[in-house]
């Protein structure tokens, strides 16, 4: 019986996985994360003594740094680096001297980014929510957190495969695109991916963060279709590249 074409997958993942995990970047993201924890504790103390406080909502300071800034920029680090760094160094010629499949090889890169980024994002935003917000702020910021890691891990990595820039691009692109234009309309906005983040945000905590959020199932069909498009777009280039 010849094995399944998914049973390479956990083989490469093993490979990928330390690749891109390195030490240095799993600390730096996670003393970025700290910050606002820490500075949480501050502004709910402050907020318990401020007489009138009916104005604050904890989901416009979680979706103004868990999902706008911590969010994409945890992804870009991880996932820009799931097929980026293989090419870059040329280790995917070890994959290319299997018969492996070129979608297995995007199966597996993406797979990997998401294992990584999941628990390093969960922790601080789900931290962060806890101190200046209650349970249905945990439970929205987690949700909507787990939206921007597939949705951004999966245009990350595809950006990594694309460019040797990927870190200089992506920041343009969460600055410029996701931080200043994606907010200039709502036409702007249901191209970028913190319309849909903040969306679940917003639905579940029932704030007023958008005027008219998407729903909880278009979330999900634009997050999926995002991720399969991106593994499309994957593959593709995969097919086309000479390893040397």
């Amino acid at each position: 019986m010849s094995p399944s074409p998914l049973a390479a997958i956990p083989a490469m993942m093993k490979r990928i996985i330390p690749a891109i995990a390195t030490r240095g970047r799993i600390l730096t993201m996670l003393a970025f994360g700290v910050v606002p924890v820490i500075l949480g504790f501050f502004i709910n103390r402050a907020q318990r003594d401020t007489v009138d406080n009916r104005n604050f909502e904890p989901a416009e300071l979680l979706a103004g740094f868990s999902l706008l800034i911590f969010v994409p920029l945890v992804a870009l680090v991880f996932a820009a680096a799931a097929l980026g760094t293989l090419r870059e160094e040329r280790t995917l010629v070890y994959f290319w001297l299997r018969p492996i499949g070129r979608w297995q090889v995007t199966a597996a890169a993406l797979l990997s980014a998401w294992v990584v980024l999941v628990p390093l994002v969960a922790i601080p935003t789900g931290a962060f929510a806890a101190v200046v917000g209650d349970g249905n702020d945990v439970v929205g910021v987690l949700a909507a957190s787990f939206v921007g890691v597939i949705a951004y891990g999966a245009v990350f990595m595809v950006l990594g495969l694309i460019t040797e820039r990927s870190l200089v691009w992506g920041l343009v692109y969460v600055l410029v695109w996701e931080g200043f234009i994606g907010g200039l309309s709502n036409t702007a906005g249901r191209f970028s991916i913190r319309n849909y983040t903040r969306s679940l945000l917003s639905r579940i905590t029932d704030s007023s963060l958008l005027d008219n959020p998407e729903s909880v199932g278009t979330v999900i069909v634009v997050t999926v279709g995002i991720a399969i498009a991106c593994a499309g777009i994957s593959t593709f280039m995969l097919n086309r590249m000479d390893i040397d």
